[in-house]
């Protein structure tokens, strides 16, 4: 009798979790798809795979007009050039299912990427921006939104880090 009442309040306690998490989607519908997936698969391989500092001001914030945009978003500086070690990494969690989470109930965050990484090859473009401070992910294809999701790997933030060492915005990261 005990386990038939604590089971439902165990279920209950995991999905609540203060409108936290909720279940697990697959990592190709997170990533817009198998092909999508195997370009993330390949990044060691790939024929450029670059990372972007992005304005991250709110919409009418920035006084700055930008030369070059990625997906409607400024860039500040950049491309910086990802060595396999950094590709390797970067590959490696973005294929981890642990990554990636749901949000039961949105957090009242405005999306605003500092980062975006542009994966090419011989046929295909796929941009993953990526938001610190919701924790929020993005990736786009042909212009278009094909998935997104929230993190929880530091790994992003360590590797921004590692990647724009002179700006002091991502130095800050937390």
């Amino acid at each position: 009798m005990k386990r038939a009442i604590a089971a439902p309040i165990i279920l209950l306690m995991l999905t609540s979790c203060g409108g936290q998490l909720s279940g697990r989607k697959s990592v190709e519908s997170i990533v817009g798809g198998q092909s999508a997936l195997q370009l993330v698969n390949n990044l060691k391989n790939i024929q450029s795979c670059e990372a972007y500092r992005i304005d991250d001001s709110y919409p009418g914030e920035s006084d700055l007009i930008f030369d070059k945009k990625i997906n409607g978003y400024g860039v500040i500086s950049g491309p910086v050039n990802l060595e396999i070690p950094d590709r390797s990494l970067l590959a490696k969690v973005l294929v981890d299912s642990g990554t990636y989470f749901d949000r039961m109930k949105p957090i009242d965050c405005l999306f605003r990427p500092g980062i975006a990484f542009r994966f090419l090859d011989a046929s295909s473009e796929l941009n993953l921006l990526i938001c610190f401070s919701c924790n929020e992910l993005k990736f786009f294809s042909s212009g278009k939104n094909v998935g997104r999701s929230y993190f929880k790997q530091t790994e992003f933030k360590n590797l921004a880090k590692r990647l724009f060492p002179n700006d002091e915005s991502i130095q800050l990261l937390k």
